[in-house]
């Protein structure tokens, strides 16, 4: 079993039995506190996860970072951040205020607290585990399809931030919200990066340039 099966299900469980402890007893806000502070770490793990997608398919971090390195470490992280978004909807089963039940959790827009907003990390949340998923089946499936699945996850990181933003309680916070900024900022970058390596690579080369090269490969010796 791999160490990030065993990180997975570790947590899982520890999510479970804190859910449980709160179930037998009158934790007042506690829940809600839980799940709050898990939907912030989640969100800072995938913006992380899609920092280092994005160093991969730009390979900006090539020379610094090695790329085995880079996509191990978005792989881990990937599968850290939908196991704290698990405890992040998980805890709202057991809070005495908002009533979520599982129907609001696993269905979009079907929750009791701002449906719309919560409706949209719902669709991040299951787009994100569809792409993580994919890491397992990439062979299954095949590099092209592999990638085009891994578009989705630019829609499950936007929803994901307006999800937070919009539906979150702690936005008004400068610390929050600063996180947000920056999570955007460094996404947006990276994102504008590749677009613009991507159309220099498509960009036909100018006619000047290809009748210069072609002259001189006319005007190069032949060997004998």
């Amino acid at each position: 079993m791999s160490t990030r099966v065993l990180v997975v299900a570790s947590l899982l469980l520890a999510s479970l039995a804190s859910g449980l402890a709160l179930r037998m007893g009158d934790y007042g806000t506690a829940p809600w506190m839980l799940s709050r502070g898990s939907g912030l770490v989640a969100f800072g793990l995938l913006s992380l996860s899609m920092v280092m997608g994005l160093l991969i398919s730009t390979k900006a971090a090539d020379g610094t970072l090695s790329r085995p390195f880079v996509f191990t470490i978005h792989q881990f992280v990937s599968v850290l951040s939908l196991a704290f978004m698990a405890v992040h909807g998980g805890a709202l089963l057991f809070d005495g205020f908002l009533r979520f039940g599982p129907l609001a959790l696993l269905v979009p827009f079907a929750a009791p607290y701002r449906p719309f907003w919560v409706g949209l990390g719902v669709i991040a949340a299951w787009s994100a585990a569809a792409v993580t998923a994919s890491f397992w089946f990439r062979k299954r499936i095949g590099q092209r399809n592999w990638r085009r699945l891994h578009y989705a996850s630019f829609g499950a990181y936007v929803l994901a931030l307006g999800h937070g933003v919009f539906s979150g309680t702690d936005t008004s916070l400068p610390l929050v919200a600063g996180m947000y900024v920056i999570s955007f900022a460094a996404v947006a970058g990276l994102l504008t990066y590749r677009i613009g390596v991507a159309s220099r690579k498509a960009r036909p080369a100018p006619a000047g340039a290809a009748r210069r090269s072609g002259m001189t490969s006319a005007a190069r010796p032949r060997s004998r």
